[in-house]
């Protein structure tokens, strides 16, 4: 391994063990320098700025979850709700694997959903995600328009965001945590199902009475 990529794995392992410790938006280029042994411009040489630096980090972990919903959507082994239900456990497994991280990852400076396009390419990521669950959320509901599509992934993403920073700072092992909580995000993504089921069925009714 050269002496620059080894100086680039310093800066990136000194910031993770910061921003997961102290937060993003509390760390600076000069802690990150200060941890890594490096000289606060040597940073900028790798990196454009501190964004670029957490961009470097969220990237592979996020690519990895995008490749396991694309696995989850595109299989023809589960029912339309069974891959929103998945979906949404693999999201908030995800959550939980990287909670020192999850708010810099999906949440700073984080673009609307419905946004037309964003110049940040971690935000490009955030949205393909949101997408995706979209998507599913389609696949539960073909017939619904744009706004009950986008309205119901909102639900359903508040939901699954809201229970991971319920669990982000608590001192306890995953696997002890999704034990208990993944039958909620069951039960939660059902009622939204069903209520959206509720939603789509009185507006049918409505459209046949003006008709």
């Amino acid at each position: 391994m050269s002496l620059e990529v080894q100086a680039r794995e310093r800066i990136l392992i000194s910031a993770k063990k910061l921003f997961a410790q102290k937060g993003y938006e509390q760390v600076t280029v000069r802690e990150i320098a200060r941890e890594a042994q490096c000289s606060h411009t040597s940073i900028y040489v790798y990196f454009e700025d501190k964004k670029k630096l957490l961009e470097a980090l969220a990237t592979e972990p996020l690519n990895r979850l995008q490749k396991s919903i694309q696995g989850i959507l595109t299989s023809n082994n589960y029912t339309p709700q069974e891959k929103l239900i998945r979906l949404s456990k693999m999201f908030v497994h995800f959550g939980l694997s990287y909670r020192n991280l999850y708010q810099a990852f999906l949440t700073f400076e984080a673009t609307r959903v419905d946004a037309e396009e964003t110049i940040w390419e971690l935000n490009e990521k955030r949205l393909d995600l949101f997408t995706h669950l979209k998507n599913a959320v389609n696949g539960v509901f073909p017939v619904a328009d744009e706004k009950t599509l986008l309205d119901l992934s909102r639900m359903i993403y508040f939901v699954l965001h809201g229970i991971i920073m319920t669990y982000k700072d608590v001192d306890e092992r995953i696997s002890g945590i999704v034990k208990r909580i993944f039958p909620i995000v069951d039960r939660s993504i059902i009622y939204l199902i069903q209520g959206g089921e509720i939603d789509e069925n009185n507006k049918s009714f409505t459209a046949r009475v003006q008709n």
